[in-house]
């Protein structure tokens, strides 16, 4: 997912805190991401243009920008959305600076300047819900995980079929797991959303040493390998190909772990010899004649990675196998990952070599993960990701002009009438939908809104609406992508802006019978129950 870019300001003045300027207009754009805000009743005026060096911004910069802009006296009195909506920016950025106390007080300051708006069903489904999970991330970052976990559920709970909150959320119910007590991950239910989330998944339980949970949940987690050798740059470029390659063989090599874990030495030797084969039909080949430095180095790089990975695999297979002195020798002189496996290995080699030998093995306790560290990075790293844009009815013209008012042609306000509601009525504009040879649909729809998970949203209750009316009960999300559409000026073939205009998401789906229901099918009729009292309605006038 992509998030509206921000200006970065090459000057250092950012860095500090200084009196506010009324010719300066770029300190709202450069903390919210939005134009000053104008005469506006709310002051939200539209993604403000990126620049080519946006990425330069840092924490420090958005809390200075953030800090001018609420003592502008361009910012209205009146403009409480402003208000909220750079507060909630500010504090975004002291999470991404670890500083949860300065945080906190402002999501406390946005929630009280937008206490009359809290009922409304746009503005909590966004706002609300983007405060909720900015707090459960100060929480968590003060320590409090308990507390910002049930915050992450009440986000959750509150927007079911939006991807990024359950993504947030999911994050942050994770790092609430116990490595001893199981429960149910909290990124299961997102593989209905998006079926590339069970690699994810895998990994997580992976991370808590629980292969039991990682062979139960692999069946879902098919394989992406690349379907052509990667460039050499690729892996250096930190593009999809090579991100995809490493993600997929992290899988695997966790699925062949987990094997040689719970007692399955075949299993895992016939999963080892797999992932090595494709990687071997997958590595960088430079052109003949052609001398390419990097395809050595790639090399190096993908030997680096596969070498730990299987020599942890070979010397729990070993173990399994009532071998203990080749694990040793195995392990001998060997970095070994800070992660549950080699936690794992460790403590059932100790049990299984001689008396004699058990001083050999390394200190389990050693190579336990630094999970606070672990924990740190990652709740700063997803403060961004809570930043909902706030939505009114207003955001939803655009889907008027797509589909016509479906309460205007209903029976009945009983959502749960099934497809009888749906029939004879013309809503194409703006969607679009293709039969694919293998049976399965893909829908789509762009969205000219300012909020993404809109457009995610829309695309699923169109997706639930073509089921029903092939008098189907539900339908399995067989692969999606989501797009970020973007206005870009060039000057001599250089970007020198770029604006946010809209949102696109894909989805290809597949009708599923009664009969054959599984943990991924989604009810169509819960989803129009759920999405359509919000989307059916027709918003008032500009």
């Amino acid at each position: 997912m992509k998030f509206k870019p921000r200006y970065a300001l090459l000057s250092t003045c950012l860095l500090a805190a200084v009196p506010a300027q009324a010719s300066d207009k770029t300190d709202f754009a450069d903390c919210d991401g939005l134009e000053q805000p104008g005469k506006q009743e709310d002051g939200m005026r539209g993604a403000a243009s990126a620049l080519p060096y946006a990425g330069a911004s840092t924490p420090a910069m958005t809390i200075g920008a953030c800090s001018r802009a609420l003592a502008s006296p361009r910012l209205l009195p009146t403009q409480k959305l402003r208000q909220a909506n750079l507060l909630r920016a500010r504090a975004a950025a002291f999470l991404q600076s670890s500083n949860p106390v300065a945080a906190l007080k402002d999501l406390d300051a946005a929630s009280a300047v937008t206490a009359a708006q809290a009922n409304d069903p746009f503005f909590a489904r966004s706002m609300g819900v983007s405060l909720s999970l900015l707090r459960s991330i100060a929480l968590a970052q003060a320590g409090d995980l308990p507390t910002a976990v049930l915050w992450s559920q009440k986000a959750a709970a509150a927007r079911p079929y939006s991807l990024q909150v359950q993504q947030v959320a999911a994050m942050i119910g994770q790092l609430g797991r116990s490595t001893t007590t199981r429960t149910l991950s909290p990124w299961a239910p997102i593989t209905r959303l998006d079926p590339t989330a069970a690699s994810t998944v895998v990994l997580k339980e992976a991370e808590l040493g629980d292969f039991a949970s990682v062979l139960a949940l692999q069946a879902n987690a098919v394989p992406n390998w690349p379907s052509e050798r990667l460039d050499p740059m690729a892996l250096f470029a930190n593009g999809p190909a090579a991100n995809n390659l490493l993600s997929t063989m992290l899988v695997q090599l966790a699925v062949a772990y987990a094997r040689a874990a719970t007692g399955d030495p075949m299993g895992a030797r016939r999963d080892l010899a797999q992932v090595q084969a494709r990687v071997a039909a997958l590595r960088p080949v430079a052109a003949p004649g052609a001398a390419n430095p990097f395809t050595a180095r790639a090399d190096a790089v993908l030997d680096a990675f596969l070498a730990t990975h299987v020599r942890q695999i070979e010397a729990r297979i070993a173990v399994d196998e009532n071998r203990p002195s080749d694990a040793l020798a195995a392990l001998i002189a060997a970095p070994l990952p800070h992660d549950a496996a080699t936690v794992e290995l460790l403590r059932a080699l100790k049990t299984a070599v001689p008396a004699k030998d058990a001083a050999l093995v390394p200190d389990p306790a050693s190579f336990e993960p630094d999970r606070a560290d672990g924990r740190r990075k990652v709740l700063a790293a997803i403060a961004p990701a809570a930043l909902i844009a706030p939505e009114t009815p207003r955001a939803v013209i655009d889907y008027k002009s797509a589909r016509p008012n479906i309460l205007g042609a209903m029976v009945s306000g009983a959502f749960s009438m099934g497809f009888s509601l749906l029939g004879g009525i013309k809503r194409t504009d703006g969607f679009h939908s293709t039969s694919n040879p293998d049976g399965s649909i893909r829908v789509e729809f762009v969205g000219n809104t300012p909020s993404a998970p809109l457009v995610q949203e829309m695309t699923l209750l169109r997706a639930a609406e073509m089921t029903r009316e092939a008098h189907k009960p539900a339908f399995v999300i067989v692969a999606r992508k989501d797009y970020t559409r973007k206005l870009t000026t060039t000057q001599r073939g250089m970007v020198i802006k770029s604006v946010t205009t809209g949102f696109k998401t894909e989805l290809t789906i597949r009708y599923v019978d009664a009969n054959e229901r599984s943990a991924r099918a989604i009810d169509a009729l819960t989803v129009i129950d759920a999405l359509g009292p919000l989307y059916y309605t027709a918003p008032p006038a500009a």
